[in-house]
């Protein structure tokens, strides 16, 4: 492993601690990879030379502990994600020159298997809780591009920062960085770094006797049964994962689309989000039943619900409490195209049912339940736990809206990335992130890039689907 970041005398020196298993965000035990690549740049050895990077880190970790801190698993098996300024678990750093231009990152797409290849990434880790676990929460990798340009690979685990956690500290040791460079420049810490606003749901003290249908819990079975259970056997090898792009534009007329068809009520109204996640459900579900990778039938589709809002919970801080909302969409929903204004409907719909009393109850059953599980023999409690919809062996299309992460604001001081890759290997569950930023200062980006992992008949039946080619450009092959 590379060496771990060194901070000296500007470790913090006050603890800090979050709790991790009051909310389904410990559900997420994984490391979650990306790439930034930026452009060639008169002061790219200037402002982003690995001195410059490494002292800039120190200071963003300064004022972000928890990126030093472990988990820890208590008596009573919660877990908690602590800061111990005596023993700090800092994130790792390395340099490394690559063969690889800027331009050929760019002909090929930018994808994430050729800067793999060019060794420009590092291994992805285990990122399930242990009470022997002591990896970096945070692991950075710096390439130099022959001929000039940076890619910056970095990976941390879910649990402990989420997507946009991740990237608004990137975004925030970027402006730590360029600080370098004006002494007297002041660099506020993003809200979403804040520990003070963590999200804590607050448990009323009930136990609802039926857990929520949208997670499932077993004690009867180890870790590795369950995910045995719940992943359909697939070849590796046989897995296809694409990034395709598709307008703001496009996605606007789709809307309008919807709002025209009359299959709204009065009042009644869709997002552009409910509008994407019926779109992709229809032509990803219709391409697996084409391809005969799952049988004809009727479907769920979930989408990522972010619990703060509906549950009265500021929404800033680490972490965020996600629930998998979900609703069936019957097989002539899923096959008919013009049946997509009545499915966004639908996906719009099912989000009501997700107000502050529904979720109060799921997040006082999972407390319960996971209590009960401590309380018991089994190991590990935090690994029984898991999203009904992520079974893969079920006909389940989701959706994950990030459209909203600050990807490109990672600006050293020698210009924003051109382009930002990641890797999505769940089958059926389609990531959604900002394309680069737009050319003109009317809008923060124009395009948004679908992350899509398919087997490959069905990836090759999406390819071929003159709906979803009309919409959706190949941006790049994994």
């Amino acid at each position: 492993m590379a060496a771990r970041i060194d901070l000296g005398e500007h470790l913090p020196t006050e603890p800090a601690s979050r709790r991790i298993t009051g909310d389904t965000q410990f559900m997420f035990q994984f490391y979650k990879p990306c790439f930034q690549f930026y452009a060639p740049h008169a002061l790219t050895s200037q402002r982003m030379g690995a001195s410059s990077l490494r002292a800039s880190l120190v200071a963003a970790l300064r004022s972000c502990p928890l990126l030093l801190g472990r988990f820890v698993v208590h008596d009573d098996q919660s877990i908690s994600l602590d800061y111990n300024p005596e023993r700090p678990n800092a994130p790792t750093l390395e340099f490394h020159d690559a063969a690889l231009s800027f331009a050929e990152l760019r002909q090929r797409g930018f994808a994430y298997s050729l800067a793999s290849e060019h060794q420009m990434d590092l291994a992805i880790p285990d990122g399930s809780i242990s009470r022997g676990f002591d990896l970096p929460l945070l692991l950075v990798k710096v390439s130099y591009l022959r001929g000039g340009g940076v890619a910056v690979f970095s990976m941390s685990n879910h649990v402990a920062f989420d997507g946009n956690a991740v990237f608004s500290f990137l975004a925030h040791w970027a402006a730590c960085n360029r600080a370098l460079a004006e002494p007297q420049a002041s660099v506020a810490l993003p809200d979403a770094l804040q520990t003070y606003a963590t999200s804590l749901v607050r448990h009323t003290g009930n136990e609802p006797a039926a857990g929520p249908v949208e997670i499932s819990v077993d004690a009867t079975r180890t870790p590795d049964e369950i995910a045995t259970a719940i992943t359909r056997v697939v070849a590796r090898s046989s897995m296809r994962a694409c990034v395709f792009s598709i307008t703001t534009a496009s996605l606007a007329r789709l809307k309008q689309q919807v709002s025209d068809s009359g299959v709204l009520a009065a009042g009644e109204w869709v997002s552009t989000n409910n509008v994407l996640a019926a779109f992709i459900a229809q032509h990803v579900a219709r391409a697996n039943m084409d391809a005969q990778t799952y049988d004809a039938g009727a479907w769920t589709v979930f989408q990522s619900l972010d619990m703060r809002r509906p549950l009265g919970l500021a929404p800033r801080g680490l972490g965020s409490p996600i629930m998998l909302a979900e609703c069936q969409a019957s097989y002539a929903e899923i096959t008919d195209t013009a049946g997509l204004p009545a499915l966004a409907r639908r996906v719009r719909g099912s989000v009501d049912k997700y107000d502050a009393a529904y979720l109060q109850d799921a997040v006082d059953w999972m407390h319960a339940a996971y209590r009960r599980l401590a309380q018991s023999d089994v190991a590990e409690p935090w690994r029984h736990f898991w999203f009904t919809a992520l079974n893969t062996n079920r006909r389940c299309v989701g959706v994950s809206c990030m459209n909203r992460i600050p990807i490109y604001d990672a600006d050293f001081g020698a210009g924003r990335p051109q382009m930002a890759r990641s890797f999505n290997p769940r089958p059926n569950y389609v990531i959604v992130f900002p394309g680069p930023p737009a050319a003109t200062a009317s809008a923060e980006y124009d395009t948004l890039h679908l992350y899509v992992t398919l087997e490959q008949p069905a990836m090759d039946a999406l390819r071929a689907d003159p709906g979803w080619s009309e919409l959706c450009t190949l941006v790049s092959e994994f």
